[in-house]
C-alpha cells in the first residue's frame, strides 16, 4: 500500500497540492441549484481556466452547503463568470475569496518538510535516550511508515494537501509514537521479568499483553474521528479522514513493525539489548567465587 500510494503521489505530481502549497485563488460561492463537480471542471476547460478543484462544504452541524473552487492564480473571477454564464439559473453569488501567491506556497511547503523532518529526528533522539537506540530505530521506521501510508491513501482518495493537513500528519506522528512507546515499555519490562527468555519470545509475549489495550484505544479514537468525518465539513472533514487513516496505520505499525525492526536491529540477539543498563536483568543473588566476580 505504501508503494501504491507513493506511485500515485509521483503520478499526480503538483496536483496533490492545494492552494496553500501551489498558490492560487479560492472563491466561496453560494447557490440555489447544485452543479455537478464534473460539469464545473468542464466549464473550466472550455474557458481555458486551467486545473480547478471544486468542493461542496458545509459548517459543522449545519445543512447549508457552499461551493469552494480553487483556481490558478488570478483566474477566480473568470471562473465565476464562466459558471454564471453557463448556469444562470443556479443563482451563483460570490461570498468570499482567498489568494495565496506561489512564493508563499513554496515557503509553506519547505516549512512543512522541515517540520516533518525535525519531528522524525526528535522521535529518534527521545526514544534512543529514554529506552535504547534500537527502540529509537524501530519507532522512527514505524512512524515513517504511518506518515507515508497516510499520505498515500489520502492522495489515492483524491484529497489535496493544505496547511491543516500538515498539522494532521504531525498529530498522526504523535499518536503513532504513543502507541509504539506502550509496546516498547512492555518489551523492556518483559526483558527484566524474564531474564532467560529468547528475545523473540520476550517480544511476542510483550505484544500479546498489550494487544487488547492497543485495539481498544484505537477503536475509541477511531470512533471519535469517524464522528467528525460524518458530521464535519470542509477542512474538518479532510483532517478527520487523515486521522482515520493514521489511527489504523499506527495501530498496525505499533504491533507489526516497530518491535520487528527493533528485533532486526539487534539481529535477534538478547545480549545486544542487555548491553544497555536500563534493560539488563538484575538478579537477587550474588556469587562469592572468583568466577562470579
Amino acid at each position: 500500500l505504501v508503494l501504491i500510494g507513493l506511485a500515485v503521489v509521483a503520478y499526480k505530481g503538483n496536483r496533490i497540492y492545494g492552494i496553500d502549497f501551489a498558490g492560487g485563488d479560492q472563491i466561496t460561492v453560494q447557490f440555489t441549484q447544485r452543479i455537478d463537480t464534473a460539469q464545473i471542471r468542464h466549464v473550466a476547460d472550455a474557458a481555458k481556466i486551467g486545473e480547478v478543484q471544486p468542493t461542496y462544504t458545509s459548517a459543522l452541524g449545519g445543512t447549508k452547503e457552499v461551493l469552494e473552487i480553487e483556481t490558478p492564480e488570478g483566474k477566480s473571477g473568470a471562473m465565476l463568470a464562466a459558471l454564471q454564464s453557463a448556469y444562470p439559473s443556479a443563482g451563483l453569488e460570490k461570498v468570499g475569496e482567498n489568494h495565496i501567491g506561489a512564493s508563499i506556497g513554496k515557503e509553506i511547503e519547505l516549512n512543512a518538510l522541515i517540520a516533518v523532518g525535525v519531528s522524525m529526528l526528535t522521535i529518534l533522539a527521545y526514544i534512543a535516550f529514554r529506552f535504547e537506540f534500537g527502540f529509537g530505530i524501530g519507532a522512527m521506521f514505524s512512524t515513517l511508515h504511518d506518515i507515508l501510508m497516510t499520505i498515500g491513501i489520502f492522495v489515492l482518495f483524491g484529497y489535496q494537501f493544505s496547511a491543516p493537513m500538515v498539522a494532521a500528519i504531525l498529530c498522526i506522528a504523535g499518536y503513532s509514537i504513543n502507541e509504539t512507546v506502550v509496546v516498547f515499555d512492555r518489551i523492556r519490562e518483559e526483558l527484566k521479568l524474564n531474564p532467560t527468555g529468547a528475545l523473540r519470545d520476550v517480544i511476542n509475549s510483550a505484544i500479546n499483553k498489550v494487544f487488547a489495550r492497543t485495539i481498544m484505544t484505537a477503536t475509541t479514537t477511531f470512533l471519535a474521528a469517524l464522528a467528525l468525518f460524518l458530521f464535519g465539513g470542509g477542512v474538518l472533514r479532510s483532517i478527520s479522514f487523515t486521522f482515520l487513516i493514521g489511527i489504523v496505520t499506527s495501530t498496525f505499525s505499533a504491533i507489526f513493525i516497530a518491535a520487528q525492526v527493533f528485533y532486526w536491529w539487534h539481529k535477534g540477539d538478547r545480549k545486544h539489548v542487555e548491553a544497555h543498563a536500563d534493560v539488563a536483568p538484575k538478579y537477587e543473588w550474588t556469587g562469592s567465587s572468583k568466577a562470579s566476580q
